[in-house]
C-alpha cells in the first residue's frame, strides 16, 4: 500500500470505481502521523470532537471499514489495520509511506558515522518531500504536526547544505529546492545567505 501524505494526501493505486471516503483518508493520515497507532478516544477527540461519543464511534467504524476495503482491493488479503483494546494500529510492513521514508532516512543520517552515508541519507529524506504535511486539507488537528514535519524537513535540508560546504553550487541547489516548498522559512533564508557568501 503506497500512501502519500507529504503534499496533498492520497492513497495510490485505488482501482476505478472504488469509493474512497475523505474521512477514511484523514483517519489514515492521522494514524500515519502518529507513527501508525492511536487510541480510539484520541482519534474521536481530534477528528470528530463535535458529535456525541456513540455517533462518532459509529462514524469511525464506517471509515475504518472503507479503509480496509480499499487496502484489500489494492494489496490483497492482509492485516492492514488492527483494533485491540481500543487502540488502532497500522501494519507498518504493509505500507509504503513517504513520511515514514523521510523520517527513517533522517534517523539513518543521525546514526551514520561516515559523512558520505550521512549525506546520502539526508538526500533520501529531502527527495521524498513533496510539500507540507496534508497540504490544503484544513484538518482541524493538523497544525502542530504539520509544523513538526516542516521543521524536520528544513533541518535535514540545511544540515545537508552544511555538509556540502565545499560544493556551494550543490548546497545552493538543495536549499533552493527546499525554499520552493517553504519560501518564507527563516532558517532556510539564513542558510541561503550563508551559502551565497561562500566562494565558488
Amino acid at each position: 500500500m503506497r500512501v502519500r501524505v507529504l503534499g496533498s494526501p492520497a492513497i495510490l493505486g485505488v482501482p476505478d470505481g472504488q469509493h474512497v471516503r475523505p474521512q477514511a483518508v484523514e483517519f489514515l493520515v492521522y494514524l500515519i502521523v502518529r507513527g501508525g497507532a492511536a487510541y480510539q478516544h484520541e482519534i474521536l477527540e481530534d477528528l470528530m470532537p463535535e458529535p456525541p461519543h456513540r455517533l462518532a464511534a459509529q462514524r469511525l467504524h464506517t471509515y475504518t471499514y472503507n479503509l480496509r476495503q480499499i487496502c484489500t482491493r489494492i494489496g490483497g488479503e492482509n492485516t492492514y489495520l488492527q483494533l485491540r483494546r481500543h487502540r488502532y494500529t497500522l501494519n507498518r510492513e504493509a505500507f509504503d509511506v513517504d513520511l515514514w521514508t523521510m523520517r527513517d532516512a533522517i534517523t539513518a543520517a543521525q546514526r551514520a558515522t561516515d559523512p558520505a552515508a550521512r549525506a546520502a541519507a539526508l538526500r533520501r529524506a529531502i527527495t521524498v518531500y513533496r510539500g507540507p504535511l496534508a497540504d490544503h486539507t484544513g484538518y482541524l488537528w493538523l497544525a502542530q504536526h504539520q509544523e513538526a514535519v516542516t521543521r524536520e524537513f528544513v533541518t535535514a535540508a540545511v544540515t545537508l547544505a552544511e555538509a556540502l560546504a565545499d560544493r556551494p553550487a550543490e548546497a545552493k541547489a538543495v536549499l533552493d529546492a527546499a525554499a520552493h516548498h517553504h519560501p518564507d522559512d527563516e532558517l532556510l533564508a539564513a542558510a541561503v545567505v550563508t551559502t551565497r557568501a561562500r566562494p565558488s
